[in-house]
């Protein structure tokens, strides 16, 4: 990847930092890891420690909206207050007046988004490793009062050496008044998100199981469990239908696996498991 941004990585307006940057007099951004509708996330080198951190900045048209930079700044400090090995760790936030920056802990890891853009499927086993462990670190989040609000395969990280990792824990709070609806228009990917979060309605530690069984049924299945033409289509589908069996798509998934799945996908959050542990419970007795 080159260390120099495109124009056609982002939407159209947004102004693109370039390698060689300096945020908030500390950190020096080198190379471009990914880049989306909210930030821009950097490999960059803490000039003060000397180490090399992961560095989420926040595209200059959201900088500009105080109500959302303070929303930002909350739930990062929030997020950076939690400890647990299956969740990327914040170690600063940073403002310098131009830039408004997440730093967070830099993995050898590739998203499950581009694993399964490559695989397409994963076997039972390894889908059953990766939720297991991701359920460990949203029971540790919610124990801790924080709600995801946007577990999704780009933000979860598969490390070479075996972990398994989800980023954005916080962020994904603040962005949630960009991701849902503006002037009546859904916007932002609709693909994971529980029904309760597409009518506006409140949330809880039962809406990110919800897209944690979106995010395992499309592993097994090699599709997420609604699709449609727009957003709009995928949104109206989840409110008002069931999702069909995973086995439909693949007839090895095993049976209680996909029952499991299937209960983490009620469209009425009292009918869903009460809380991770109850999910992990589910998944661990195959």
């Amino acid at each position: 990847m080159s260390d120099e941004p495109t124009t056609d990585s982002v939407a159209e307006g947004v102004t693109l930092i370039g390698a060689g940057t300096l945020v908030a007099g500390r950190y020096h951004l080198e190379r471009l890891l990914g880049s989306g509708g909210m930030a821009q996330v950097w490999e960059a080198t803490d000039q003060t420690l000397g180490r090399k951190v992961a560095v989420k900045v926040l595209h200059p048209h959201l900088v500009a909206d105080d109500s959302f930079v303070k929303r930002f700044r909350k739930e990062a400090i929030a997020a950076a207050r939690l400890t647990h090995p299956g969740i990327v760790g914040v170690y600063d936030t940073c403002s310098d007046g131009t830039h408004e920056a997440i730093v967070m802990e830099l993995l050898d890891a590739r998203t499950l988004r581009e694993v399964l853009d490559e695989r397409g499927t994963l076997d039972a086993e390894s889908v059953r490793r990766i939720g297991l462990r991701l359920l460990d670190a949203l029971e540790a989040a919610h124990r801790a009062g924080l709600v995801h609000r946007d577990v999704k395969p780009s933000n979860i990280l598969l490390c070479t050496d075996g972990r398994v990792k989800i980023a954005d824990f916080g962020i994904a709070k603040a962005e949630d008044s960009t991701e849902l609806t503006r002037d009546g228009s859904l916007i932002g990917t609709a693909s994971y998100l529980a029904p309760e979060q597409l009518e506006g309605q409140p949330v809880d530690g039962r809406t990110d199981l919800y897209a944690l069984g979106i995010v395992l049924y499309e592993c097994l299945a090699g599709r997420i469990p609604f699709e449609g033409d727009s957003s709009a289509a995928v949104a109206l589908a989840r409110l008002h239908t069931d999702p069909v069996d995973p086995r439909r798509f693949r007839s090895d998934v095993p049976p209680k696996m996909a029952q499991t799945i299937m209960s983490a996908l009620a469209r009425d959050p009292g009918a869903r498991f009460a809380d991770a542990a109850e999910f992990r419970a589910s998944l661990l007795f195959l």
